[in-house]
């Protein structure tokens, strides 16, 4: 009889615990009284007062570099592609003692000079210290960390072939 009276306990316990788990809406991100809309997350804190970052930095792989829209990309460590406007107040600095690279069908007088010299670098270790330009970011610099003269590995390299360095 002492087990019976136990074991009764435990399933009138277990069934008061899940009767105060039940609830009638799920756990939803937004799920504030009245917001059955969709999710739109928190916008970003603004900087502290007096700490403004003139030229923030970001470290990446340079994956392209467009001339005709003035514009290159490169993916940064998390994967994400960031795209950059330049122009011709842009520097590049790490190409020194490069040959100077002509693009196909280009004239001398098109484009930035410098960002001409990055075309044929995909793969390259770039820093681009950047401001914003209206929502977009405008790099004000590029220092070329380490140089790859290789076209990205990614698109030339065969289903389960990995490129090897030495």
């Amino acid at each position: 009889m002492k087990k019976f009276v136990i074991l009764s306990f435990v399933c009138v316990l277990s069934a008061l615990m899940l009767f105060a788990c039940e609830r009638d809406q799920g756990v939803q991100a937004g799920s504030e009284q009245g917001n059955t809309g969709t999710y739109q997350p928190r916008p970003a804190a603004p900087p502290p007062k007096g700490e403004v970052q003139q030229n923030p930095e970001m470290n990446g792989e340079l994956q392209r570099v467009d001339m005709a829209a003035k514009t290159f990309s490169i993916r940064v460590d998390n994967g994400m592609e960031q795209t950059f406007k330049f122009n011709d107040d842009t520097t590049v600095m790490g190409l020194e003692g490069l040959p100077q690279a002509n693009a196909p069908g280009k004239t001398s007088k098109t484009g930035n000079p410098s960002i001409r010299n990055l075309m044929g670098k995909e793969g390259s270790e770039v820093t681009v210290r950047w401001r914003d330009d209206d929502g977009a970011k405008m790099a004000t610099h590029v220092d070329v960390t380490q140089i790859s003269t290789a076209r990205s590995s990614t698109k030339h390299a065969g289903k389960g072939k990995t490129k090897s360095t030495y």
